[in-house]
This record gives structure tokens, C-alpha cells and sequence, in this order.
């Protein structure tokens, strides 16, 4: 029996040294934070949406898109690896069309590979 309550005692002890450690350190990071004078309190300025009317976030505006005849909901209308801005604005293909010049390759590929996506030839 005495054996018992030892083990018990020590269990006892070692649970209110946890705890009190435990304690102490909870404190001690409470006192750490702590706003030095003089620091401005961060104010987070309202969200601005950078794409206004541009549902896929492409480039193109939902009106542009719709004049094109392209998708509003897909950055990259027929799926050839290119946006539909970069098709329209840089290297001048058919955003409709995932193989401009026909040749059997789409036209991020051809780019990729060095070739013109808009007929024979390298870039």
C-alpha cells in the first residue's frame, strides 16, 4: 500500500511541476507582446478586384470576350496552352482555334519547340 501512495505522491507532484511550468510560460508570452510606442496599428485597406468585369481572369475584359466569340469562364478558350490575351495580343493567333496554322500541332507546343504558330518557320 505504501508503494501505492509513492507512486501516486510522485505522479502528483510531477503533474503540478507540468503544470506550473506550463503556467509560467504561458504568462511569460503574454508579457513579450507587448506594442512598442510610437508603432502604427495596421489598418487593412478594403479588397480591389484587379480584373473588374474579367470572370476568367485572362486579361480580357467579359464585353471583349463576348465580341471574340470567346469563353468567359476559361482563360484559355480552345485548350492549345495559350491565354486568349496572349493569342490576341502577342503572338497575334486564333484563340478559337488550338492549331492556328493547321499543321497538326497546337500552338503552345509549337512555341515551346521554337516553331511560328502561324505558319512555316521558326520564332
Amino acid at each position: 500500500m505504501k508503494k501505492i501512495l509513492k507512486i501516486f505522491v510522485i505522479i502528483l507532484v510531477l503533474g503540478a511541476v507540468g503544470f506550473g511550468v506550463y503556467y509560467f510560460l504561458q504568462k511569460r508570452s503574454e508579457r513579450i507582446v507587448v506594442q512598442e510606442p510610437g508603432e502604427q496599428e495596421v489598418v487593412e485597406e478594403p479588397y480591389v478586384d484587379p480584373f473588374p468585369n474579367d470572370q476568367d481572369r485572362d486579361g480580357l475584359t467579359d464585353e471583349q470576350e463576348a465580341e471574340l466569340g470567346t469563353s468567359d469562364y476559361e482563360y484559355d478558350t480552345d485548350g492549345d496552352g495559350l491565354s486568349d490575351v496572349d493569342e490576341i495580343n502577342y503572338w497575334k493567333t486564333d484563340p478559337l482555334n488550338p492549331d492556328t496554322d493547321g499543321d497538326g500541332f497546337a500552338d503552345a507546343w509549337e512555341i515551346i519547340g521554337g516553331y511560328n504558330p502561324n505558319g512555316a518557320g521558326t520564332l
